[in-house]
């Protein structure tokens, strides 16, 4: 696993950014899912079949996964819920996500089956033969693919679309999975993300604008200070340089972080600007006599006169 996917991993595995994230795309940013409503869970994805004597095993690593009593309206639902990070559109990821969710319901059938076998509690017909009784049921599984790219997500987002052209007659047969995605270009309302994940993305979706950045952070009061976590997760996706060494408590001034670049941009644009024009009144000169008046005024003269020589000379249209 690179850098860039385990701190992505260590940021989204934090409570309250994987609260964020489903309650912005479940909820519409209402805070129904809570940072201690979430329970650590193994993400390797395993099952283990046996098929004629023979052991037929599969397994897979899940970015994040956790177990969650989700207290909405009425319900009281266990769920679990997996995290899953993509830096670019990835053209297979209905059918990654899918295996993900298959085979987390395949290990707890198999869990509850080696239950029943401990117990010896089913003797005989379709629950024996089962292993599975009429009372058993299973926990939900919802995957959630964060997308931290500013462009458009053009991969498919559904197991049909993978397909291509399809008989009408054969397609509703055809069981259908559709990736639930939360990528930057899509999100209409930012204020809906009450942690620093929704900051890093309206970041990657403006990264090649700083005013805009300014303006943004200017404009969320919730945004003026964030964590060091969520500015390493901005420059690790933006490049965008913002400094950590002015932090205090964990956090970022975000304002002083961002005019610094500012400010930064200016000093290395006039930087450029002056080694430029250096480089064109040394071309000039070599094309000059020295002693002579235009060789007078490209070393004394005004900048205009200097333009006009730039010009004859053809150093500039």
């Amino acid at each position: 696993m690179g850098r860039k996917d385990t701190i992505t991993k260590q940021y989204l595995a934090r409570p309250d950014i994987f609260a964020d994230a489903f309650n912005y795309y479940l909820f519409g940013g209402r805070p129904v899912i809570r940072p201690d409503d979430l329970n650590e869970q193994d993400p390797t994805e395993l099952t283990v079949v046996r098929r004629a004597e023979r052991l037929l095993t599969d397994q897979k690593m899940r970015d994040v996964l956790k177990l969650c009593n989700i207290r909405h309206s009425k319900y009281a639902t266990f769920v679990l819920l997996g995290i899953e990070s993509q830096d670019k559109a990835n053209y297979v990821m209905p059918v990654r996500d899918m295996l993900y969710d298959a085979l987390n319901y395949s290990s707890q059938v198999q869990k509850i089956k080696r239950q029943h076998m401990e117990a010896g509690d089913l003797k005989t017909g379709a629950e024996f033969m089962s292993g599975f009784s009429k009372s058993d049921t299973l926990i939900p599984v919802i995957t959630l693919c964060v997308c931290f790219d500013k462009e458009k997500w053009e991969a498919p987002r559904s197991l049909h679309e993978m397909f291509g052209d399809m008989d009408p007659q054969i397609r509703p047969y055809i069981n259908d999975y559709s990736l639930h995605l939360i990528t930057p270009c899509e999100i209409n309302d930012y204020g809906k993300f009450s942690s620093g994940l929704g900051l890093v993305l309206e970041f990657i979706l403006n990264s090649n604008d700083k005013k805009q950045m300014y303006s943004i952070i200017e404009s969320r009061e919730a945004y003026q200070s964030v964590d060091t976590d969520t500015v390493d997760i901005i420059n690790l996706y933006t490049d965008a340089g913002i400094s950590k060494k002015q932090a205090e408590g964990g956090q970022v001034n975000m304002c002083t972080a961002i005019q610094e670049l500012i400010e930064d941009g200016r000093i290395e644009g006039r930087a450029e600007g002056l080694a430029e024009g250096e480089n064109m009144i040394i071309s000039l000169l070599k094309l000059l006599e020295p002693g002579s008046k235009e060789y007078d005024k490209a070393l004394n003269g005004s900048a205009a006169d200097r333009k006009k020589l730039y010009k004859k000379y053809k150093i500039i249209e």
